[in-house]
């Protein structure tokens, strides 16, 4: 057994209302629930900076009563558009998911860069990512919040070398990793570089699984996929890390077709079958 927890993403509930979210995340025993802010074709925010107080103070409060922790807050909006009141209003987006954070609780916003916007050089859009991403860490270093970066397979900030070149292009800027080696083994890369090369700054790892090579590739269900998680969370283990594994299912997206309990349930005897509580 290792000191990880169980987490499971609020995206994979779209259907239920965040607080009717929690109650089933809890019920299915997991130890916590992270929070989506992405508007997507097939789920709608749970949370946005628009949340009232009233409601953020609801959810805080019925997740301690259910027993859980909130794992993260999934801040995912692209941040490289070519438009440069876009670019604004996205960190605008960010650092109002940072402040929301701090009233329900929540130790990490992850974020995105985003696709690299057509007649627009990969360079220049690396610096505007770059940009925001300083911006925003402190913002999140100021609330005591830590900023992770998931590298997300087609878009500009997508492989394991990424996080390399953006620590030396900012030096000193404290942004974290949310670990998804989902959007990695799709790419042929291999998600243990992650934790081998960046462990230290690994603040918050999805589990989801990945078929095929990009841009033909499906996220199936955990197991039914080619990652060997057993080496990525004893690589985990190794390193000290001790927090969430939160599940992130997307699978009906590639055509799986699962009933909620169903998904929570697998994935929950998933994690428990890899020591994770």
């Amino acid at each position: 057994m290792n000191n990880m927890f169980s987490g499971f993403h609020s995206v994979g509930l779209p259907g239920c209302s965040i607080l009717a979210a929690i109650d089933k995340v809890a019920a299915a025993g997991y130890k916590a629930i992270e929070l989506n802010a992405e508007t997507l074709p097939w789920a709608k925010p749970h949370v946005t900076p628009q949340t009232p107080p009233s409601e953020r103070t609801s959810i805080a409060s019925a997740t301690k009563h259910a027993g859980l922790t909130i794992s993260a807050v999934g801040a995912h909006v692209p941040m490289v558009d070519a438009d440069s009141q876009s670019r604004k209003n996205a960190i605008n987006f960010v650092e109002g998911c940072i402040e929301l954070a701090v009233d329900v609780g929540a130790p990490v916003v992850h974020i995105l860069s985003g696709e690299t916007p057509k007649n627009v050089s990969r360079d220049e859009a690396w610096r505007w990512f770059a940009d925001a991403v300083a911006s925003a860490a402190e913002h999140a270093e100021q609330a005591r919040v830590s900023l992770a970066i998931e590298a997300i397979v087609g878009h500009l900030f997508h492989s394991v070398d990424d996080y390399s070149r953006l620590s030396s292009d900012l030096p000193g800027v404290p942004f974290k990793i949310n670990f998804d080696p989902s959007h990695l083994a799709v790419q042929g890369e291999d998600p243990a570089r992650v934790v081998e090369e960046h462990g230290g700054n690994i603040v918050h790892v999805h589990m989801k699984d990945g078929n095929g090579l990009f841009p033909d590739f499906t996220f199936p269900p955990l197991g039914k996929g080619k990652i060997d998680f057993g080496r990525l969370i004893s690589g985990l283990t190794g390193i000290g890390y001790r927090g969430a594994c939160s599940v992130e299912y997307e699978a009906q997206v590639f055509g799986y077709q699962e009933s909620e309990q169903t998904i929570l349930d697998h994935a929950r005897k998933f994690l428990s079958q890899h020591g994770i509580a």
